[in-house]
């Protein structure tokens, strides 16, 4: 019986524990911060705030979020090319650590910048390590690998859940700083927990070297080269660009980015042509992830704003926190993973695409619960709660999914690279939620929950129903 048959015989190998559970660190400590984000950008100095123009401040979120995900390339190329996945997985994770601390120790602007360049990259090399080592771990059949990553993705949403939840206790009592020195705190535990998993997880994983190990290495003068490069070009970005212009600046080099990588693995001889087919395969899912970030990331964008402008947050004397809106996704999500996990596990599923699609156009009508209420006065927390569960519940037909599928089309030769494409829709979608953030206000609100309700149910509905869709 070879090594990849005892595996599949495992019930859970260690690798998912250790890497299911540094996510939810990651995600405590990530979720904590974006909780806070926006408020601290648009809120006065009085208020403990930067005093940013509403709409750039969602633009930056946007763009932000944008550039982290982006970097999620960079952790392929640096897994691929530098360290190997493993010990990427562990440089991010320091630079989380110190991007919490620029923000909670250093004030105002020189504290933001210091802060969210290094979390931007810390997320982009932990995220992309994370999904290609867990991925590694199990078989490739969809069943077994789909329902490893619902695991997983129970782990992101602990942590999605639980940050908001403290973070926006400490801001609403203690000031944004605090909440921002919790979330160095989280990723700190996150951390030690790994590290004591991180011996018996690499045993079982001894016929993966690219682990451990570059698949492509660089000789050193060449990658301090193609760092300085990247580095100048970024802070000159920062320095040059309001935040709306950034967002679309980042937009154009994510979708680049992105065909790009197509494009080199298409032509690439290291592809043979049935890697080439999955390769085309996952074109269409990658356009539903897209457009399901571009969904989704207006949690913490315009419905952030929603939630603290718009909204009845009022239980009996007992005021919810704003931030505190932003667990209801990773909630839901909680809800619906086992059930489904168990579900795709023991019964024949569609093709992915067909998933995929289905649960982008259910996302998308998430948005239309909104409508009764746009344009004025003060909308029920029922509704924007009913409008994130139908959300989520598409979520778990697209997240996961997507996850896996990038595992499971991935060209050998470009392992960690194909598992950044992933989160390279993230990055898409992000920077296209700062760029049409910017668009929205009281007196255009109905017109912008139509148009981000009905692009998706369009495009979904779509892709769910083509002729022959395989996974």
């Amino acid at each position: 019986m070879t090594i990849i048959e005892q595996r599949s015989r495992t019930r859970i190998p260690l690798t998912l524990p250790a890497i299911a559970g540094v996510e939810a660190w990651e995600r405590f400590s990530f979720y904590g911060m974006q909780a806070l984000l926006a408020y601290y950008l648009y809120s006065t100095a009085a208020e403990g705030g930067l005093g940013m123009d509403q709409a750039q401040a969602t633009a930056l979120v946007g763009a932000y979020g944008s550039a982290l995900y982006l970097c999620t390339y960079a952790g392929g190329w640096v897994a691929d090319r530098l360290l190997g996945a493993e010990k990427t997985l562990l440089t991010g994770a320091a630079l989380l650590m110190a991007g919490h601390l620029s923000l909670s120790l250093v004030p105002g602007y020189a504290g933001l910048i210091a802060g969210l360049l290094p979390l931007a990259l810390g997320s982009g090399l932990l995220k992309t390590a994370a999904i290609t080592i867990l991925g590694a771990a199990f078989p490739p059949e969809a069943g077994k690998r789909d329902g490893a990553f619902q695991i997983f993705y129970l782990g992101i949403n602990v942590g999605a859940l639980l940050g908001p939840l403290l973070t926006g206790w400490l801001a609403e009592y203690h000031g944004y700083h605090a909440g921002f020195a919790a979330a160095a705190g989280l990723m700190a535990i996150g951390c030690v927990f790994y590290l004591s998993l991180r011996r018996r997880a690499l045993a079982s994983l001894a016929d993966a070297p690219f682990i451990l190990a570059p698949t492509s290495p660089i000789a050193p003068r060449r990658a301090v080269l193609a760092i300085a490069a990247v580095a100048a070009l970024v802070l000159g970005a920062i320095a040059l660009l309001p935040p709306s212009r950034l967002a679309l600046t980042l937009l154009i080099l994510t979708a680049g980015t992105a065909l790009a990588l197509f494009m080199q693995m298409l032509r690439s001889p290291q592809v043979d042509a049935p890697e080439r087919h999955r390769v085309l395969a996952f074109i269409p899912l990658f356009a539903c992830s897209t457009v399901y970030w571009t969904l989704q990331s207006q949690i913490y964008g315009v419905l952030a704003v929603y939630s603290r402008e718009r909204l009845d947050r009022t239980i009996g004397s007992f005021e919810i926190p704003a931030a505190w809106t932003q667990s209801l996704n990773p909630f839901y999500i909680l809800v619906f993973t086992l059930p489904i996990a168990a579900i795709m596990a023991r019964y024949r599923m569609p093709a992915r695409r067909v998933l995929m699609g289905g649960g982008l156009a259910l996302a998308g009508a998430g948005m239309f619960l909104l409508l009764p209420y746009s344009g004025g006065g003060t909308a029920p927390f029922i509704a924007l709660a009913g409008c994130i569960a139908t959300m989520s519940l598409g979520e778990m037909l697209i997240g996961p999914v997507g996850m896996a599928a990038s595992a499971a089309h991935a060209p050998r030769a470009f392992a960690t690279r194909f598992s950044a494409l992933y989160f390279l829709t993230m990055a898409i979608g992000t920077a296209l939620t700062g760029t049409i953030s910017t668009f929205y206000s009281l007196d255009h609100e109905t017109a912008y929950i139509v148009a981000v309700g009905a692009v998706p149910v369009i495009l979904g509905l779509a892709v769910a129903l083509a002729p022959r869709a395989r996974g």
